[in-house]
């Protein structure tokens, strides 16, 4: 089988060996029609991840396996990205899904127009309302999906890209793999496309645990507020003060990682409390859409409090049903 020249995926691992198991089961058919190449780059793991690529090497042979020696946090995304030679490279997370129609319709765009810097896909259509269109100015970019952008699976980068990024300067950022596009772009004329109908989503089994993410653990507040912050600010001054403003503020907006109904499901895991408000006080202005005393009332609640506005919603849904 020749290997497709214009797209590969590879996906950053650790310790998911079910996740990827059932990733590669659900994605090797859809690459298969087209080649495309898959490169796994484990970061140490301690499970079966290994045994899970090879026994998936012997179905599909353009399956890529690298091993790092110890963890090197985030700067796999860099080891990552850098193992294939193909002119894009998709950052697929080892918990994401590509829809049935996505590689097909993305290669479609390779082949007609392939001179993009990047190319941006929808993630559980959260930004469905933004119009599929090119990008040529770095201000509008961050405006419109510097938030989104965030989500390593929504990310398609050119070889020429990941070649002239400046890992470096984002490393221990927890953006890494946002913090490239923009410092690259920031430095040339660019086009960037946004792909508003290809969505991934969550990887979803019934015998699969569900993923742990940082936004239900106690360094949701140090990641989304103080390393977001720094993160916006350390961007090239040709970005605009406004928009990087605005971009602090949509990522927990539109993300829904701040909405009131996530708020109260930190409070029920006792993320949120009045001891977690005075110490994140002086950022939540620039990372929360809601006055204080709203952030302060949610955070005195009692923890089961989501869980009874829950069964209210449910019991109101039940009704309007009836």
């Amino acid at each position: 089988m020749i290997p497709n020249p214009l797209l590969s995926i590879t996906m950053p691992t650790y310790n998911r060996a079910d996740f990827l198991n059932y990733s590669l089961e659900v994605h090797i058919p859809l690459v298969r029609e087209h080649a495309v190449q898959i490169y796994i780059s484990d970061n140490a793991s301690t499970d079966t991840t290994k045994k899970i690529v090879e026994k998936w090497q012997k179905e599909y042979p353009l399956i890529h396996y690298f091993c790092n020696e110890c963890n090197v946090g985030e700067i796999n995304f860099e080891i990552a990205l850098k193992l294939p030679s193909t002119e894009y490279v998709w950052l697929l997370g080892d918990t994401y899904q590509i829809p049935p129609d996505g590689i097909s319709c993305l290669m479609d765009i390779l082949e007609k127009k392939n001179h993009y810097d990047a190319i941006i896909v929808d993630v559980i259509k959260r930004a469905s309302d933004i119009p599929q269109q090119e990008y040529s100015n770095q201000n509008k970019l961050l405006s419109d999906l510097g938030w989104h952008m965030t989500c390593l699976a929504s990310l398609i980068y050119t070889k020429k890209l990941i070649l002239h990024a400046n890992f470096e300067r984002y490393y221990d950022t927890y953006f890494i793999q946002t913090g490239i596009i923009f410092e690259y772009i920031a430095k040339k004329d660019f086009l960037i496309y946004w792909e508003s109908n290809i969505s991934v989503k969550a990887l979803e089994h019934p015998k699969l645990l569900p993923k742990k993410s940082w936004q239900h653990q106690s360094i949701v507040f140090d990641i989304a507020c103080i390393s977001w912050i720094n993160f916006i600010f350390s961007l090239p001054s040709s970005y605009d003060l406004e928009i990087k403003l605005q971009c602090i503020l949509d990522h927990g907006d539109k993300s829904g990682l701040f909405s009131q109904k996530n708020l109260f499901y930190l409070r029920k895991l006792n993320i949120l409390n009045y001891s977690s408000y005075k110490k994140y006080a002086r950022y939540f202005p620039f990372t929360l859409k809601y006055p204080s005393y709203i952030i302060v009332f949610i955070s005195i609640l009692p923890q089961k409090s989501y869980d009874f506005l829950k069964f209210i919603k449910n019991r109101c849904c039940t009704a309007d049903a009836k």
